[in-house]
């Protein structure tokens, strides 16, 4: 018997493709401590001014592409049904080719190609140019005693602060909530980091090397990669429509919402007779058997016995679980973020198409915000015919506390008059909306923060000490937080590290082997 812990899209992906490879007689159990499913893909239909809409209280879009992370994502929308339900934003339309940032009070258009640049930089991203220029011509200042450093001291050192401070800083806040002077450079720009430390001058002469490592590990791979290329080859060929479509596509989701996805998981999990779900029983220990398997205490005093557990917890709830610890799961703080959906009674309000903005570092003493989504001109499938605009504002993250107080007794009242203001401020909406509401993730997003390979490290030494090599790990807090980085992870895991002919053996492996293997310096 197999038992995954954490019932969010990495364990409902986990359970879904040890079903699909384990035979019958094994059984797999998914205990989930709350009664809800689905973790941080949360969608909610709500009513307003006559009209029925949906709101996503998480994650709303995911990426097309040819990489593996957004393959494993469509391949398992496929394998669950989901082709006919699949909604896209065209890769020539506003939601792909314009995304904003909010610098000096204005709304600022990335540029999306040499054509962009040819119409003029607009204030925010004018400090690029002088940021290249200030990588070519500045000597190596690579401090190489050190491991690691911050995503912000990075960039200041090698193209100037203002970088950070217009640019980067707003990305990482659309993607970590997170401030850039805590997070990881080797973790979250490897490529650029490592280029710096193996190029005689500057990142940018540097990414030859790393090209040159790359193509290197790519050997490691091949075999595996071709394998998947000639999969997802048969699919195209047996559902050309569906892949033709995707091609078009730049982001996708549901006409329901992307919990549609979560939701179609769990009813083809409950079609396997040898799979349980069990909700609602946070586990309370972990600890190994007398028989020499390990076994799981839930909060009503049940024990689940296991032959391995594939422990998808957050690092919070998963430190509560052992008498011994490590710094990973110490040392790693997590984000809080509101989500405050905005619904307005006409469609095409805002003053500009796109996706959405961004708010950097520049702009924060002016702003309570993270970013802003326009979800009606992303997808504007998910509306129908309804007369509405639907928006969503993030706020909080690093600065939740500063801002809202506790994450969790922040007050709605608050949280919602500050979207107001936001979309007042940057948009110059005046008008009442017809709907507002607002949802708190509570410690939503791990913060991945400067030192973190190392302590990456440290929880795979850790991991494999526990349990007699009978437990593994998987989720946000290693590959990636993002549902499809999620979703490669799992499978990667249950295809690649488990030998699930083999149960009544210890298995001995972290699940991190192949993470911490696309970090290892090169010789």
């Amino acid at each position: 018997m197999i038992t995954v812990l954490g019932g969010g899209i990495t364990g409902l992906s986990t359970t879904w493709f040890l079903a699909q490879q384990l035979p019958s007689a094994v059984s797999i159990k998914l205990v989930e401590g709350s009664s809800r499913l689905g973790g941080w893909m949360r969608t909610d239909k709500r009513q307003a001014g006559g009209r029925e809409f949906i709101v996503e209280r998480g994650p709303r879009t995911l990426r097309t592409g040819a990489s593996r992370e957004a393959c494993a994502v469509l391949e398992l929308a496929e394998d669950l049904g989901l082709q006919s339900q699949v909604i896209t934003a065209p890769r020539l339309s506003a939601a792909a080719r314009n995304r904003f940032i909010y610098f000096k009070g204005e709304l600022n258009c990335m540029p999306t190609g040499v054509g962009s640049l040819l119409t003029g930089l607009p204030p925010a991203v004018k400090c690029l140019p002088r940021g290249i220029w200030r990588d070519v011509t500045t000597a190596k200042n690579t401090p190489m005693d050190s491991t690691d450093e911050s995503i912000h001291d990075f960039i200041a050192r090698r193209f100037g602060e203002q970088v950070d401070d217009n640019l980067a800083s707003a990305v990482m806040h659309g993607i970590y909530a997170a401030d850039t002077r805590d997070l990881s450079a080797r973790a979250l720009l490897y490529p650029f980091w490592l280029a710096d430390r193996l190029g005689s001058k500057g990142v940018l002469r540097g990414l030859r090397a790393v090209a040159k490592v790359s193509r290197a590990r790519k050997a490691w791979t091949a075999e595996r990669d071709g394998a998947e290329a000639r999969a997802l080859a048969d699919r195209r060929a047996q559902a050309p429509e569906f892949w033709d479509m995707i091609d078009e596509a730049s982001m996708y989701s549901f006409r329901d919402g992307i919990q549609t996805l979560s939701d179609r998981l769990v009813s083809k999990l409950q079609e396997f007779k040898n799979v349980q779900i069990i909700t609602g029983q946070p586990v309370t220990a972990a600890r190994s058997a007398s028989d020499g398997n390990a076994e799981v205490e839930l909060a009503d005093g049940q024990v689940i016995k296991s032959q391995h557990i594939v422990n998808t917890l957050p690092l919070h709830c998963m430190r509560e679980l052992f008498s011994t610890s490590n710094s990973l799961l110490n040392e790693t703080p997590y984000s809080s973020v509101a989500v405050v959906n905005v619904a307005f009674g006409k469609k095409n309000i805002t003053p500009v198409d796109g996706f959405g903005y961004l708010v950097p570092r520049a702009s924060a003493a002016n702003s309570k915000a993270l970013g802003t989504v326009f979800d009606s001109c992303t997808l504007a499938a998910q509306d129908g015919d309804a007369d509405i605009t639907r928006l969503t504002v993030m706020l909080g993250g690093s600065r939740f506390e500063e801002l809202f107080g506790s994450p969790a007794t922040a007050s709605k009242h608050a949280l919602e008059d500050a979207a107001l203001e936001t979309i007042r401020n940057h948009l110059g909406l005046k008008s009442q909306p017809i709907d507002i509401d607002s949802m708190v993730g509570v410690n939503c997003i791990p913060s991945y923060t400067v030192g973190y390979i190392d302590r990456l490290k440290d929880m795979h030494r850790w991991v494999l000490e526990q349990l007699g090599g009978r437990m593994s790990v998987v989720g946000a807090a290693y590959g990636g937080p993002a549902v499809p980085q999620c979703i490669i992870h799992a499978r990667d895991h249950v295809n690649y590290n488990l030998n699930l002919n083999n149960l009544s053996q210890p298995q001995n492996v972290s699940g991190l082997e192949q993470i911490l293997e696309a970090f290892e310096l090169p010789a």
